[in-house]
């Protein structure tokens, strides 16, 4: 950092923010927007079984000159259900397993029982009918927006159609918890609001420009009530002796459509983490940057807090979110820290990016800061992006930040996150793009909870995170990865990789968490996906105490597969390589034949001597 003049960058030292080649993402000439047929047939098609309340049956009684005949309490008895029955508006009668027989069984013992008592009940003499007390329910929301097959990010978590390993569980938070009136400043290079997916949605709220230096604005004025991003392109050196040119980033309205500021699911564009939050655009970068003046003036303004010459920002915002930053400790800047204590007393959360260094968040400001939540980037397959993200200590939890140098979901595009920017979307990928995520689930926790604190919505963000392996996260990378579904049931794969010879065996250990709490009696599936690479038993195990199952995995022929854990819906693959002869054995046979023939020329030579 420059002594005297403490400003932050954007773009050029801070994001890595790509555009795809060719045509803008969603923008193809003469292209209508259609929803896209995978969103259809997600939504309309195929075929899920039905779910049911484990430990409940329901009995309909048959009737004989008006009366209900009863159920044999030695019946009910052997089957170890409770004799007290709730009755429905329809005169069935719903029998639960006795609580403390149901306490000692796992899960799936819990529903193989249920079953077993519905086919005994139904056979007897006395029952019309009996049946599981089944649970029905639409697919998971899903937007009709036709870009959102593309946004990875968003998908559930694992492995098979339709999930992403690095996805965060959106679509089965969207089925109860699609937002609310809830604020989220952006402070940021400001908004497009003319953009397609923007214009007239309801999101976007009024924001602020807080930049008074007109060096830095590009606008031509200071602060004032429009936010309106007019670019920030710069040419070489126009920021300082032998900086790049840059183009315009519209890194803003990147930011901004994550969160949600655009009309998810109206058939046009991308998604949003958010349907239904309110977005505001705080602007405080310009060309070459932005001051520490008007960042710290643009926090307090977004919490509520009055600042001098500045209209009272009401209401306040519950989320603040800055993809921004520059390097040094927070230490240098004791004024940002005091602004981020004041907005965060004041009852808003601060999400910031880590960085896009590489390096230990801690030398960073604002990622080194206290009281803020840093976020950390993650890729397709869920694991710290070590290739730019920052990590530390001071990172409290993961989320998407995408690599465009990678397709592992091999659709043809970039693995950046899909956004929206000037002439349509884009492909980003920086801690920029990992933070308004977070932001986005902020939102969507408060949305359920208004009144929890700064402390109490990092504390459900880190609770419910989808744990991370060292292969995943290799440095510190915070509590795990972004998950928006509290209920979520996380699987950790013990080791993460395995390397076999043939024949040979490894201990596989699966263990379940929801959050952070350990399941035990819970049932875990294991399966290989090429047995006769690599075979894996038992099938079926259960969690102990500690919330492990295991299975061993064998080494069967040479070959590379993978192996998966599978348990309330959810997965975790971990590949298995088992090494042919030439891999491990050529390589001895190698070395002991130069061995013997150095061995041989050393005696011819000894002999001739």
């Amino acid at each position: 950092m420059r002594r005297g003049r403490l400003w932050l960058l954007c773009v050029t030292a801070w994001s890595v923010l790509t555009l795809p080649s060719g045509p803008v993402a969603g923008q193809e000439p003469g292209r209508r927007d259609l929803v896209d047929p995978r969103t259809v047939k997600q939504l309309l098609e195929g075929r899920r079984p039905l779910s049911f309340v484990p430990g409940e049956v329901i009995v309909k009684r048959k009737v004989v000159a008006g009366v209900a005949r009863e159920v044999p309490a030695e019946r009910l008895k052997g089957l170890r259900l409770a004799p007290e029955a709730r009755a429905t508006a329809g005169g069935e009668l719903i029998y639960r397993l006795e609580p403390s027989f149901e306490a000692t069984l796992s899960r799936k013992a819990i529903r193989e029982r249920t079953l077993a008592a519905v086919d005994e009940l139904k056979a007897l003499p006395d029952v019309e009918y009996a049946q599981p007390n089944y649970i029905l329910r639409i697919a998971a929301t899903t937007p009709n927006d036709p870009e959102y097959g593309k946004q990875w990010h968003y998908f559930e978590n694992g492995a098979g159609s339709g999930r992403s390993p690095g996805g965060i569980n959106l679509p089965r938070t969207w089925d109860t918890n699609k937002g609310a009136d809830v604020k989220v400043a952006v402070i940021d290079t400001g908004i497009l609001p003319n953009h397609a997916d923007i214009a007239g949605s309801p999101n976007l709220v009024q924001g602020f420009d807080m930049m008074s230096n007109t060096r830095f604005s590009n606008d031509g004025d200071g602060r004032d009530a429009d936010p309106t991003d007019p670019g920030d392109a710069v040419s070489a050196g126009e920021c300082g002796p032998g900086d790049p040119a840059q183009s315009d980033s519209w890194h803003g309205t990147h930011v901004a459509g994550t969160i949600g500021v655009g009309r998810t699911n109206n058939g046009a564009g991308v998604a949003g983490v958010n349907w239904n939050v309110k977005v505001q655009a705080v602007r405080v970068l310009g060309k070459c940057g932005g001051t520490i003046e008007d960042i710290n003036d643009a926090i307090r303004w977004a919490a509520g807090l009055p600042v001098p010459g500045v209209p009272n920002n009401t209401p306040p915002a519950k989320v603040i979110n800055m993809s921004l930053g520059g390097g040094g400790t927070c230490a240098q800047s004791p004024s940002t820290q005091r602004a981020i204590d004041d907005a965060v007393a004041a009852g808003t959360s601060v999400v910031v990016a880590a960085g896009n260094s590489a390096d230990d968040a801690s030398g960073y400001l604002p990622a080194g800061c206290n009281n803020v939540i840093t976020v950390a980037a993650s890729d397709f397959r869920g694991r710290l992006v070590t290739r730019y993200s920052n990590f530390g200590s001071t990172v409290e939890i993961l989320a998407p930040g995408g690599d465009v140098d990678r397709d592992d979901n091999r659709d043809g595009d970039p693995d950046g996150v899909l956004s929206m920017v000037r002439g349509g979307y884009a492909y980003y990928n920086g801690t920029s793009m990992a933070a308004p995520h977070v932001a986005g689930v902020a939102a969507l926790v408060l949305a359920v909870n208004p009144s929890a604190s700064p402390a109490q919505v990092l504390a459900q963000l880190q609770d419910t995170a989808v744990p991370r392996s060292s292969v995943e996260c290799p440095r510190p990378c915070g509590a795990g990865l972004l998950n928006a579904f509290a209920p979520f049931v996380s699987i950790e794969l013990t080791p993460a990789e395995i390397r076999l010879d043939r024949g040979e065996s490894a201990r596989l250990t699966a263990t379940l968490r929801r959050g952070r709490t350990l399941l035990s009696a819970e049932s875990v599936s294991f399966n290989s996906g090429n047995p006769g690479v690599a075979s894996v038993a038992p099938s079926t195990a259960t969690t102990n105490a500690s919330g492990q199952a295991q299975a061993d995995v064998k080494g069967e022929s040479n070959g590379n597969t993978q192996v998966r854990a599978e348990a309330q819906g959810n997965s975790k693959e971990a590949p298995v390589r088992v090494p042919s002869l030439s891999d491990a054995g050529m390589f001895i046979l190698v070395a002991l034949a130069l061995w013997s023939f150095h061995r041989r020329a050393r005696r011819r030579r000894l002999l001739r001597a």
